[in-house]
């Protein structure tokens, strides 16, 4: 992911949610509504600076003392959902590479059966990563490329 050569995700945004946001900015929940803390929250709140928090349509990883989105994602049923260039699940990742370029890195976890590919803009510190099965977008995730979230070993 270092390595990739930067791709200007400057102004990606999914649904026009970009990183950097407030959830408990008006406009943010004017458009969005409340987001709910996820369940999870309390287990790893020791061992991160973040609660993720979600609605029926995306999650997000959110700052514990500034409310920042440091990442969103698209949940699985969500197909309305889009980035900035238009991609949302059920593009093909040929039309990804179309619009993003050909500055992409690639992951593979067999065990998950997951395919990623992700763009990265070095000067902004941000990552766009797209999950695929068959060709086919399955998930989507705009956040910090690197050290905004952190997990604390304890």
């Amino acid at each position: 992911m270092r390595k990739v050569e930067s791709t200007d995700l400057s102004n990606e945004s999914i649904d026009d949610i970009k990183v950097g946001k407030s959830i408990i900015d008006v406009s943010f929940i004017t458009k969005y509504g409340n987001v709910e803390p996820h369940p999870d929250n309390e287990h790893f709140a020791i061992r991160r600076n973040y609660d993720q928090h979600w609605n029926r349509d995306f999650i997000v990883s959110v700052d514990r003392e500034t409310n920042e989105i440091l990442q969103l994602g698209v949940l699985e049923e969500n197909n309305t959902s889009s980035s900035a260039l238009g991609i949302k699940r059920n593009s093909s990742i040929d039309e990804v590479k179309a619009i993003y370029g050909e500055n992409y890195y690639t992951y593979e976890d067999k065990g998950q059966g997951m395919n990623i590919i992700g763009y990265v803009d070095h000067e902004n510190n941000l990552e766009l990563s797209f999950v695929h099965f068959d060709g086919k977008v399955t998930g989507m995730s705009l956040g910090y490329a690197f050290d905004r979230m952190r997990w604390e070993e304890k």
